[in-house]
């Protein structure tokens, strides 16, 4: 009814747009097995039975800027219709605004603002709405700003390793956003820093500068600590490394709580 609705009472468009998209997903001409039928009810059949995550998968398509000109526009709306959904129906699931950057184009040879679409709306795993709205949420707000984009990034794909069950990458993903951020602190504070830096001496710089007390370097290290001992960062040798789904889940909610307790000690009043 949503996406019905968004369509101007037309659901035939979107359904052929997502037939589409989950033929490649899942490699094959038809969704279901049943002959002679219409790509929209191949696709309204294949969403009726198929497993949570292709129907995540289908969501994903419809709110990504693609789908634009069958929602005519109104991506916002759905995106946030959508959340209340899964809000009312307790589902462990949010799905995120776009991310725009503003930027220089140009315009029949004169310069003009434009914004650049850097990140599509995605499905982001919610476990607690407790940490969602105070560590998830509040991080992701605060990648957004345009110094923290390439964090953003490599957070969203932690997000999404989690939700496609890829534990091993997200916590490696989870540890490149969290060097990003110090990084980004560091430049715009001022503090010298190298590319190179490790996690922990990015975070000694900060703590220095910032007069921290030396007791806060143990559990700000936990993420780089989960990433060197279990993460597919480093060889696993002889015997293979596995993540399990709540260390994980500990890696997003950790690596969220600290970007941001990193940067409100750095630009506190």
């Amino acid at each position: 009814m949503l996406l019905r609705d968004a369509g101007q009472g037309d659901l035939s468009e979107t359904l052929e747009f997502l037939h589409g998209r989950l033929t490649y997903l899942v490699g094959r001409a038809h969704l279901t097995e049943k002959q002679g039928r219409t790509r929209e009810m191949d696709a309204l059949e294949f969403l009726g039975s198929c497993s949570d995550a292709h129907f995540l998968d289908a969501i994903e398509y419809v709110v990504h800027s693609d789908a634009g000109p069958y929602l005519h526009g109104r991506q916002g709306e759905v995106v946030s219709r959508l959340n209340e959904f899964f809000s009312i129906d307790d589902l462990p699931y949010f799905v995120t605004q776009p991310v725009w950057e503003r930027g220089q184009s140009t315009f029949y040879g004169q310069a003009t603002e434009c914004m650049t679409l850097r990140e599509e709306s995605k499905v982001i795993p919610k476990d607690s709405q407790v940490m969602h709205d105070t560590a998830i949420e509040p991080a992701l707000q605060l990648l957004r700003k345009p110094a923290f984009l390439n964090a953003n990034a490599e957070f969203m794909g932690a997000l999404e390793d989690y939700r496609h069950g890829k534990f091993s990458d997200c916590v490696t993903k989870c540890n490149s956003s969290y060097e990003s951020v110090m990084k980004v602190i560091c430049g715009q504070k001022g503090f010298e820093y190298s590319q190179g830096d490790t996690t922990s001496k990015l975070l000694r710089t900060i703590m220095t500068k910032t007069e921290m007390d030396t007791f806060w370097e143990t559990p700000l290290m936990i993420v780089a600590t989960l990433r060197n001992r279990l993460s597919s960062s480093h060889g696993a040798g002889e015997v293979p490394k596995v993540v399990p789904e709540h260390v994980a889940k500990y890696a997003l909610n950790i690596t969220a709580s600290a970007m941001l307790f990193l940067h409100d000690q750095a630009y506190r009043a």
